[in-house]
């Protein structure tokens, strides 16, 4: 490691005088005022509807779909387990929510979620049955009118469950058993008792926090619930499970990777036709192109890929968002449509390179960015759980009033929402996949499988420009080296998660970890400073605002993924929303505490 210097730069004295002809430097005009904000923001909501609108045809959908949003919720009795049979029927006990449904309890619980709906027999009659998830946090097991059917580990990744074996006419019922765990790097203050339970579950940080004023309100409480939407669908047997779009800017191209899941035991002829279109612009580029498929299709998923000329593309940037619409449809042996499904993209390149002099240099596009972001702290969670939009675009509008190019959604992958509108408003992002400090070796395979759903999540979105594997891991497993990687394991499985993501997204920007407590690491180097916050952490700050920082790998950039002054609400925010508790309770007390 190396420490680095601040550069020798000449001294150049910048005009603030408007007029003075000589200066190339024009200040950006500060916004002192709440209506200056809101002035700033009505102008950015304008100049970026267009990048909002839905230009492309609308496609005839060939599923039946039934959103499920009314659950049974209870919580198991601690230390007695109770049998499925006797779940399925009780009456009593059950407090009825609606998904998507987040809080409490931390560490190890189950909770149980439990709804009924209606299948008239044509969803059943030749078709297949799934139940879709688009997240559970923790461990989910799913059953289907009394009969196990799969379960799924991890908080943010969309998984599916076939339950076209347990289906009948009439009413079905859905039970989830809904496993939470404390954490690998352990609960700390929040167990009950302030005693460090440790777990397995994998998780960081920046969660969307629930309504309790002692543990709720922070944005880190690792909490369980079904906190995304819950869907029953009904397809033909062979239909589309997953499209991505890979582009290929340099090549003027593209790539439709295309996921085709047969439910049938039997091989079965199909071909697919593409359509791409402009999606918030009007351009047809490709119109009902039939593509060969090389064999009849298995049982299970069949991977197809395609490639599509994209000569004279609009290209995808933070000031252009132009993207595209792949339109899929999927004909039988004998030229029937059977299913159909789009997937946005945009053409764009991002990518570190390790050729530059210093090695880490970003470009998109070919060309040479720097990003200049913050970290989210859960807000952006919140409005998709609350379906509140508008909330969620002003947010990411005030980023790039900011002068923001760039979120880091920090230290867990967040829902496919947020991302859609970084898309559509152009603001990059930074995906990390939920480890912090450590990793159990007995988690190495789940963390691998958990890298991969993370990039499948994220891999469709323009705006994704990197991905990260740990938040500031700690050395030798945080010095328990009987539970956690130390740090030749650890780099091994970097390499083994980087291999899953490339799998996915050969064109993946990798940064394996975000503040770096135990360096030097692969690719590049990134420290977390908080000088203003824990009192010289990292680096003093005396030194950080002459340009010196930490000690790095010798020959490369480097980046900053957390720094932060301490700060407290408003006042006029505490004696609104705070527990009476918290608040002084004479007038004397109150004049010591206003700040």
């Amino acid at each position: 490691l190396a420490r680095v210097q601040p550069p020798a730069l000449p001294n150049v004295v910048l005009s603030l005088v408007e007029s003075d002809t000589r200066s190339k430097f024009r200040p950006a005009r500060r916004i002192q005022t709440a209506d200056g904000l809101a002035n700033r923001l009505s102008c950015l909501r304008r100049s970026h509807e267009r990048f909002l609108r839905e230009l492309a045809p609308p496609i005839e959908s060939r599923r039946q779909a039934i959103r499920l949003c009314e659950f049974d919720w209870r919580l198991e009795d601690p230390g007695r387990r109770t049998d499925i049979a006797r779940l399925c029927k009780e009456k009593c006990g059950w407090q009825r929510i609606r998904v998507p449904h987040y809080g409490p309890p931390l560490g190890r619980a189950i909770a149980y979620y439990r709804t009924s709906f209606e299948l008239d027999p044509a969803m059943i009659e030749n078709r297949s049955l799934f139940v879709r998830f688009k997240g559970a946090d923790y461990k989910a097991h799913v059953f289907v009118n009394g009969a196990y059917l799969a379960s799924h580990e991890g908080f943010f990744a969309p998984f599916d469950v076939d339950f076209t074996c347990a289906a009948r006419a009439g009413e079905n019922q859905l039970l989830v058993v809904l496993e939470n765990d404390a954490i690998l790097m352990g609960n700390g203050s929040w167990g009950p008792d302030g005693h460090k339970y440790e777990g397995d579950k994998i998780y960081a940080a920046t969660g969307p926090g629930y309504d309790d004023p002692e543990v709720g309100w922070h944005h880190c409480p690792p909490g369980m619930g079904i906190y995304q939407d819950v869907v029953v669908e009904s397809t033909n047997t062979l239909h589309i499970s997953d499209l991505f779009v890979r582009p290929l800017p340099e090549d003027s191209r593209a790539e439709a990777w295309i996921e085709i899941y047969n439910s049938d035991v039997r091989r079965l002829d199909a071909r697919i036709e593409l359509s791409v279109w402009g999606l918030n612009f009007r351009k047809l580029v490709l119109a009902n192109k039939s593509y060969p498929i090389p064999g009849s299709l298995g049982p299970g998923v069949n991977y197809l890929r395609f490639a599509i000329d994209m000569t004279g593309f609009r290209k995808w940037d933070t000031s252009t968002p132009w993207l595209y619409q792949l339109q899929a449809f999927l004909k039988d042996g004998e030229g029937r449509n059977v299913d159909a499904a789009t997937s946005h993209f945009g053409m764009r390149s991002f990518r570190i390179s390790e050729e530059s002099e210093p090695k880490g240099a970003m470009y998109l596009n070919g060309l040479p960015v720097r990003l200049r972001g913050a970290n989210t702290m859960g807000f952006e969670q919140l409005s998709v759980m609350r379906a509140d939009r508008e909330r969620l675009i002003d947010d990411i509008l005030l980023a790039k009033a900011c002068n923001l190019n760039f979120w880091r959604l920090t230290q867990r992958p967040v829902q496919s929402e947020v991302y859609d509108y970084c898309d559509r408003l152009g603001l990059m992002t930074q995906t990390d996949l939920p480890l912090f400090g450590v990793l159990r070796r007995n988690k190495f395979c789940e963390a691998v499988k958990q890298a991969e759903e993370m990039e499948r999540l994220v891999r469709s979105h323009p705006c994704n420009v990197v991905v990260s594997f740990i938040n500031e891991p700690f050395p030798n497993g945080r010095g328990r080296p009987h539970r956690h990687l130390t740090k030749p394991e650890m780099e091994r499985f970097f390499a083994a998660a980087s291999q899953a993501v490339l799998i996915a997204n050969p064109d993946r920007a990798i940064k394996p970890v975000d503040g770096d407590y135990d360096p030097p690491s692969p690719g590049l180097p990134d420290n977390h400073c908080y000088c203003g916050w824990y009192g010289n952490h990292g680096l003093d700050i005396g030194l950080l605002h002459k340009g010196y920082w930490q000690d790095i790998k010798p020959g490369w950039h480097y980046g900053c993924g957390e720094f932060g002054a301490e700060g407290l609400d408003s006042a006029e925010v505490m004696r609104r929303y705070y527990p009476a508790s918290w608040l002084p309770q004479s007038p004397a007390e109150d004049a010591e505490w206003t700040p």
